[in-house]
């Protein structure tokens, strides 16, 4: 009986060591401190019009660590981020404001931020760590096609 309780605890040793082991090797981003420079290009892609010149083009100087951080504390992107089931939730920006049931829906991406380049599209918001130099492009969709 004991020798169970030996090997019981040695494979949860060995199981707890391995998903330690495995996160340790993982690349982590780390947010940069201090000030750095946001650049975000929005665009309108419900509007035939509009849907090739992003509307605003905006150069933001920020201390913050995440996107969702950015977008909640600096005014002039006029951003509304709500928590939802899966983490911050852009809802709105720049006065185009998305509906989660029927569209149209806001989307973002970004052509050089490491979170986004790393895991191949950009992350939930309060994944994607800020580093100077950033730039995101944030659009308003009707359809995912």
């Amino acid at each position: 009986m004991k020798k169970k309780v030996w090997y019981v605890l040695g494979a949860v040793l060995l199981i707890a060591l391995g998903v330690w082991g495995i996160g340790a090797l993982l690349p982590h981003q780390e947010a940069s401190t201090g000030e750095k420079s946001i650049t975000i290009d929005i665009y309108d892609k419900t509007d035939a019009q509009k849907a090739n010149k992003a509307i605003v083009t905006l150069h933001e100087d920020t201390d913050a660590k995440t996107l969702s951080e950015f977008m909640k504390e600096e005014k002039d992107v006029k951003a509304v981020v709500e928590q939802g089931e899966y983490g911050s939730l852009l809802t709105e920006i720049y006065g185009l404001k998305q509906d989660m049931e029927k569209g149209p829906w806001l989307v973002y991406d970004s052509d050089n931020n490491a979170s986004c380049l790393e895991a191949g599209m950009c992350p939930a918001m309060d994944e994607v760590v800020l580093k100077d130099g950033d730039h995101f492009r944030v659009e308003l969709i009707s359809s995912f096609e």
